[in-house]
Parts: C-alpha cells; sequence; structure tokens
C-alpha cells in the first residue's frame, strides 16, 4: 500500500498497481491542477518487486532533482521526492512503498489505512458496526442497513464517525491467501442449532459440522437469527419457492423484536462476525443473513429449531 505525499498541501494519494498522474480525470487516478503538468504527466507501476515510475509530460519529471528520460522505466527508492511541474504544488514524497493491496484509504487523508479481510470488515468497529466489506463471488461488496452494494476503485464507504476511499488492487483477487477462493473441493457442511428458552427470554446456539458440534453459547444476536430462520421456515411449510422464502422488511423485523432497526442491524454484523469466526476452514460459503433493498432473510444454512414457546 504505497502512498506519496503532496509536499504542498500534505494530501496523500494511495497507488494503485498502475498509477497515472496528470490533469486527465478520466485517466488519472492523481488529478493534478497545475497548467504546465500534461493530460498524463507520470505514470508509476509496480513491477512485483519495487515501484518504478516512468516520465510522458512535454515539461518533464524530476526524481530527487533528475529529469527521467522520457519513456524509461526509473526505480522510486524510499524517500524520493518526486516533481511533476514548476510549483510546489507539483512536488510528490515517497511517504511510503509498501506493495499494493486492497484497502481503505481514510477519505481526509489522515488516520491509517484499513487492510481488507476477505471474509470480513466491520466499520466503524466490531462492537457497534453498522457496515461489513467483504470478498464474495469474484467482488468486493459492501453490506448496509438497505442491502448490498458492488465496490468499485474509488467508491466511497460511510459510517456516522467517517467514510474511507476504497482502493481496488486486482492482484488480491487471485491471490492464495484469500481462504474463500482456496476452500477445499469437498468443502465442510455446516448446520446452525438453535436452542430457545420456554419464556423466549434466551437462545444458545451450536455449529455442527463434519460431525463435530461447537458451542457459540448465549447471544442476543441468536435470537434475531432465531427469529428469521423461523419466517424462512413458515415460508417453506406454505408451499414458497425457495428463491421467495424468509424474506421480511427490516422495518418489520425490528418491530417483531421490539427494538430499532440500526439494531437489528447490529445484531446481525454481530451474529455474522461470531460465526464466521467459528467455521472451520473448509466450510460451505452459504450466506448466513442475505440483503436486498429494505428486506433480509435468514440465508442458506441448515438449521434446527429446539424448544421455545412457538410450536
Amino acid at each position: 500500500m504505497a502512498i506519496f505525499r503532496n509536499n504542498l498541501d500534505q494530501r496523500r494519494t494511495v497507488l494503485r498497481p498502475m498509477h497515472a498522474f496528470g490533469r486527465r480525470p478520466s485517466a488519472c487516478q492523481t488529478v493534478l491542477q497545475a497548467p504546465d503538468v500534461s493530460q498524463i504527466h507520470a505514470l508509476v507501476r509496480w513491477n512485483r518487486v519495487a515501484w518504478e515510475i516512468v516520465d510522458q509530460s512535454r515539461n518533464g519529471t524530476t526524481l530527487n532533482g533528475e529529469r527521467l528520460v522520457s519513456g524509461r522505466w526509473t526505480v522510486v527508492p524510499p524517500g524520493a521526492e518526486i516533481q511533476l511541474g514548476l510549483g510546489e504544488e507539483s512536488i510528490w514524497v515517497a511517504e511510503d512503498l509498501a506493495p499494493p493491496a486492497t484497502c481503505l484509504f481514510p477519505s481526509d487523508g489522515q488516520g491509517a489505512l484499513v487492510a481488507l479481510s476477505p471474509r470480513e470488515n466491520l466499520l466503524p468497529d466490531t462492537q457497534q458496526p453498522e457496515v461489513n466489506v467483504y470478498f464474495h463471488e469474484g467482488r468486493w461488496v459492501l453490506e448496509h442497513i438497505d442491502g448490498v452494494d458492488q465496490l468499485g476503485d474509488g467508491a466511497t464507504v460511510r459510517t456516522s464517525v467517517g467514510s474511507w476511499e476504497f482502493v481496488l488492487c486486482d492482484d488480491l483477487e487471485s491471490t492464495a491467501e484469500n481462504p474463500i477462493a482456496t476452500a477445499s473441493p469437498t468443502p465442510v457442511e455446516v448446520a446452525l442449532h438453535f436452542d430457545v428458552s420456554q419464556d423466549e427470554e434466551h437462545t444458545s446456539l451450536r455449529l455442527v459440522a463434519g460431525g463435530k458440534s461447537v458451542s457459540l453459547g448465549e447471544r442476543i444476536h441468536h435470537y434475531t437469527l432465531v427469529t428469521l430462520a423461523r419466517v424462512r421456515s413458515e415460508d417453506a411449510q406454505r408451499g414458497l419457492a425457495p428463491q421467495s422464502q424468509g424474506w421480511i422488511a427490516l422495518d418489520e423485523l425490528s418491530r417483531m423484536l421490539g427494538v430499532e432497526p440500526s439494531y437489528v442491524n447490529i445484531q446481525i454484523f454481530r451474529a455474522k462476525h461470531q460465526i464466521l469466526n467459528a467455521l472451520p476452514t473448509h466450510s460451505a460459503d452459504a450466506s448466513l443473513v442475505e440483503r436486498r433493498r429494505g428486506d433480509v432473510r435468514f440465508g442458506s444454512y441448515p438449521f434446527l429449531i429446539e424448544g421455545g414457546a412457538r410450536r
């Protein structure tokens, strides 16, 4: 996650694997306004060993005071000063030269980047999550209270405490470090077993996978899952097609649970966080809770509900 810092205003930019500096917004990841800067002034790229730069301009580019030979790639050393025009606003310093990686970068340019795990990234934190960013079916998505959106490079991820720029680096999509991509050809099937007290006040959950049972204890968010599972079960008993089973408006679900929709959303994120962390490495990639605009439903995990006041 290489970072260049502007010498004048101290703004920072995160480098993509191929990164263009210049005046043309449609072609450049970092847009410069100075009149002596070319439409595409310079390119910086990751060659899988180091970052290097090439001049593409009319007026030239300097690296640590030395003018670059046009069209020739040159390695960028740590702390290098790169000048893309005559003014101080055109000077950039190589603050970090780490390899590229898909991440979230604070929109205000302050603070640390958020390195992304393919499975889940709860923001602003795991205690009060509002959104989740994760890699699913070959693309990065943003899950929020109203649904799930695909994330493209440069998209903004917002929460009540701040916002981030989504920085997409294609190298990550094929990496062997992605636990989803490297799942076993014969994944372990996982089932959820709920145990609900007679007064509906307590709900515990066990994961059953590969003949083994793991207790996840008693949590408030388990009752949220039970409620969603019951809706799906009732729709199945009524003969609804699988693609139509279980959908319920988030507002209606919140009324059933007697809490605000935002709180229901937090409970769903907490449930997914706990269960994902407890799943075996080679587990089936099923959806725990699915979303569409304004609606949610229990996903495709098999489940069993024992006890409870409802029969």
